[in-house]
């Protein structure tokens, strides 16, 4: 009997500390896999002010590259694309500057895009958004809601031994 609770606190405090632990690790995972999924994704803003998190904005106006960081960072103004080579970041530059004259009109931000989406073709793995990490983006998340699962069905046996023992 003694055993018996014994086995069901230890289950209880296993799976309550397994629970807590992946709520924010599945969020995190969430986060990562938002960013990453985002890198490539060029941002074109009319203004003066940067939307979404984006890794590159160009203004329409003129197909400059933006400075959008937060308050107290400093911005370079330049295209750079995680995993880009410079080669490659200075052929987006090149295109956009070339393409937005005279403004850019939305077929001229889908040749940019497009001109992104192949140049992130190439890529290595390693080189893109967490790429050196074990487990980001979707493995996280997965990670999270694994560990979630145990640490309920830890909780769950508790509640059984508990009840069981009266």
């Amino acid at each position: 009997m003694r055993m018996r609770a014994t086995l069901a606190m230890i289950l209880g405090l296993a799976g309550a500390a397994l629970f807590a632990v992946s709520v924010p690790f599945t969020l995190v995972g969430i986060a990562e896999k938002r960013h990453a999924d985002r890198a490539y994704v060029v941002g074109f803003v009319p203004g003066d002010g940067c939307g979404d998190a984006h890794e590159l904005y160009l203004h329409v106006d003129d197909g400059k590259p933006m400075d959008c960081v937060a308050p107290g960072m400093s911005g370079s103004g330049r295209v750079r694309l995680p995993g880009f080579t410079t080669d490659q970041n200075d052929q987006v530059r090149t295109l956009a500057q070339r393409l937005g004259h005279d403004g850019l009109s939305a077929a001229e931000q889908r040749e940019i895009q497009h001109r992104v989406d192949e140049l992130a073709a190439t890529v290595p793995p390693s080189k893109r958004p967490y790429g050196k990490q074990a487990v980001s983006g979707a493995g996280r998340i997965w990670l999270g809601a694994g560990m979630a699962l145990t640490g309920l069905l830890g909780l769950g046996a508790t509640l059984w031994l508990a009840a069981k023992a009266n």
